[in-house]
């Protein structure tokens, strides 16, 4: 039924109605051409529903925005329009502090244990097994008297790169030149990382008094514990000499009277004046060589190609001679 049609039927039925309101004034009116308008009004509802809806649903009207939230009272302490932090980002927070002081507090500890434990670096020494000289030996010479080179070793009882040259070093040296003539080892004491050093060095100047040396020299090494930590206390020097097997009471004298101080010191003197500044240093001759056999053994191979060369030490050049038991 099309929007007209009912129009018109609207108003032929409003017209009946002020007809029968004329005629029946005692009557209560009716209000048809409202209810007619409403009926209207429903009417083309459902006329555009039906038109439209046979071929497309209708479109529900769209929903309105929901009116934007008025921004409350600031909490005190934050700023107008800055992100407050949530619980998580403070959670992250205190897990990187925690971790930070962690870290800090580890370094700490450390620092502490490397304070207290002192530079006596006892944990890198490791124990060695020197063997006993093969080449005859003749005070703190290890070798001919009369060899053609001359091999000088700067050494400190305590140092354990010392004790590794004995065990590793000097007996190659042994085998190949000392006992067969070609050189003659000197050890010189360069005493010069503590008191224990320097009792050391005097003990076994003392027991050279005796011809063992090199026996006592093998001892101090093999018995290392670390710098000034007791290792070579006077009790334990003298232990030493009993257990190879020197008379106790002369060695006791000998130590007790500090017989060899003043040639322990000249040793450290003379290692001043050649600018020695660490131990082992070895010299052939004299030419300062690296610390291991092949620079050794090289430097002594070159001398010995050179007739004279090591015959006249220079000035200042230690000798042979004068020391303890020569």
């Amino acid at each position: 039924m099309s929007t007209c049609l009912l129009v018109r039927m609207a108003r032929i039925v409003s017209l009946r109605d002020d007809m029968h309101n004329l005629s029946h004034p005692h009557k209560r009116p009716r209000v048809a051409l409202t209810v007619a308008g409403a009926r209207c009004y429903l009417g083309r509802r459902r006329l555009l529903f039906v038109t439209r809806g046979s071929k497309k649903r209708a479109r529900k009207p769209a929903a309105r925005p929901a009116p934007p939230r008025k921004a409350g009272p600031a909490r005190p302490g934050t700023r107008p329009g800055r992100p407050r932090r949530t619980i998580g980002q403070f959670r992250n927070f205190g897990f990187v502090a925690a971790l930070a002081a962690a870290v800090v507090a580890a370094i700490v500890l450390i620092g502490v244990a490397n304070l207290f434990s002192g530079d006596d670096n006892t944990d890198n020494i490791t124990p060695v097994d020197i063997p006993d000289p093969i080449a005859v030996t003749r005070g703190m010479e290890l070798g001919e008297a009369g060899a053609p080179v001359i091999i000088y070793e700067y050494s400190d009882f305590q140092c354990p790169f010392c004790a590794r040259a004995a065990a590793e070093i000097v007996p190659p040296l042994d085998e190949t030149y000392l006992t067969t003539g070609k050189a003659k080892l000197v050890y010189k004491n360069l005493a010069f990382l503590g008191d224990e050093s320097r009792w050391a060095a005097q003990a076994a100047a003392c027991a050279s008094e005796q011809g063992k040396f090199w026996q006592y020299h093998n001892k101090l090494f093999e018995n290392q514990k670390g710098e000034n930590k007791g290792a070579f206390k006077v009790e334990n020097l003298k232990r030493f000499a009993a257990e190879i097997g020197l008379n106790q009471g002369d060695f006791n004298t000998c130590f007790d009277e500090e017989r060899y101080a003043s040639k322990i010191a000249d040793d450290v003197a003379e290692a001043e004046r050649r600018d020695i500044k660490s131990t082992p240093t070895f010299f052939v001759g004299q030419t300062p060589v690296e610390s291991d056999y092949d620079s050794i053994s090289a430097a002594i191979e070159e001398a010995l190609a050179t007739p004279g060369a090591t015959a006249t030490p220079a000035e200042g050049t230690p000798t042979a001679e004068g020391t303890p038991g020569g």
